[in-house]
């Protein structure tokens, strides 16, 4: 058996809990054992502007509607359990998924002490699967973010399976209202970007808006010639974001939904703020060209999305003051170091554990190694 804690005892967004949720499915499949996830409760991170005036009369349903959780709306195949004896002598104790990484006998046996071994781990404990199966139970408390893509060290085609198998699919009628919305929009770009990180949240960890900067980044990766459907928390926002996209046809995807698709969206049978930010996440991932936010597992999420079903990894975000230092003369983003391993080349995104873990999604065809 398997017991993981959801990060922060689910006192987190939505994303954060499909992060907890699909790494605890994984190792499940990695150990094939069955699993109790526990602390998932409502999340805690409903959109600002749903309680503004101009804004709560259309979208403070939102916020009275029946909450989700997550296993409600995500739809992957897992051997969830729902009852657990903690009580038990043989058992081994984690903490600090971010720390670690798993593999098996033959990957250790084949590169411990190598460059390749060390370039996956960047200083974390490696745990191997002969050796948790010798446990009764294996727990996870404190467990924290991090991305299946960057826990597991396997060949190539063991570590594609592990990630086809949790895959992020949602259940049948937010997939389908999803699919009528982008049916119906044609070709479009988008973007994810989280104004109150930049402008409130975060200020004090280089995050900023430079409308200047901004404003280059966005023409320098768009052609002016698609819509750009816009995921934001800051609908109140929208002489800033004006500013920064001059030029640009703007679609708001949550005013989308609530003024063109509001009877589909009713017909749902949860309506909470949740649905909203997966049918978000469900269109920004069909973008021709997509920008999100570093540092926030909504664009997170996007990516990994774009990665499963389209096979996209144009890793595209708006220039922080972070970000700002790995962009060229182009406005691209691009390594600054040679790396055997996505995380490797780029500095600026690779200062610690969690900096890997979770702050964005790597292109997975780098994180895995033909054996």
């Amino acid at each position: 058996m398997i017991y993981i804690e959801n990060t922060s005892f689910g006192a987190e967004g939505f994303n954060t809990h499909v992060y907890g949720y699909t790494l605890a499915i994984s190792m499940s499949n990695f150990l094939s054992r069955d699993f109790y996830f526990d602390f998932e409760i409502p999340c805690s991170t409903p959109p600002d502007y749903a309680l503004q005036d101009g804004y709560k009369e259309k979208f403070g349903s939102l916020l009275t509607a029946k909450r989700s959780l997550v296993s409600d709306l995500v739809k992957i195949p897992n051997r969830r359990v729902f009852e657990i004896d903690r009580e038990v002598p043989n058992k081994a104790e984690y903490q600090m998924l971010p720390s670690y990484f798993a593999t098996t006998e033959a990957m250790r046996t084949k590169f411990a002490d190598t460059f390749v071994w060390d370039a996956f781990g960047i200083g974390r404990f490696s745990l191997v699967r002969e050796e948790l199966q010798e446990y009764d139970l294996i727990e996870w408390t404190h467990a924290k973010l991090t991305s299946p893509a960057v826990f597991y060290f396997l060949p190539r085609v063991e570590k594609q399976a592990l990630l086809d198998s949790v895959k992020i699919q949602f259940t049948d009628e937010i997939e389908n209202l999803a699919a009528k919305i982008i049916g119906d929009l044609g070709a479009f770009n988008a973007v994810h970007l989280r104004l109150g990180d930049f402008l409130t949240d975060k200020v004090g960890e280089g995050y900023s808006v430079n409308v200047d900067r901004f404003s280059k980044y966005i023409r320098a990766t768009f052609s002016d010639d698609l819509p750009i459907l816009v995921a934001t928390d800051g609908l109140q926002e929208k002489e800033l974001i004006a500013k920064m996209f001059l030029g640009f046809k703007l679609i708001f995807i949550d005013e989308l939904i609530f003024d063109e698709y509001r009877s589909d969206y009713n017909d749902l049978e949860f309506t909470d703020f949740n649905v909203v930010t997966v049918l978000n996440e469900l269109i920004c991932g069909a973008a021709d060209v997509f920008i999100g936010t570093y540092r926030s597992t909504f664009t997170g999420i996007i990516h990994r999305i774009r990665q499963e079903r389209y096979g996209k990894t144009d890793f595209n975000f708006f220039p922080d003051e972070k970000v700002a230092r790995l962009l060229n003369d182009e406005m691209k983003l691009v390594p600054d170091q040679m790396g055997f391993f996505d995380w490797n080349r780029y500095s600026v995104m690779s200062g610690g554990h969690l900096d890997i873990a979770w702050m964005r999604e790597w292109d997975h065809s780098r994180t895995m190694i033909d054996v």
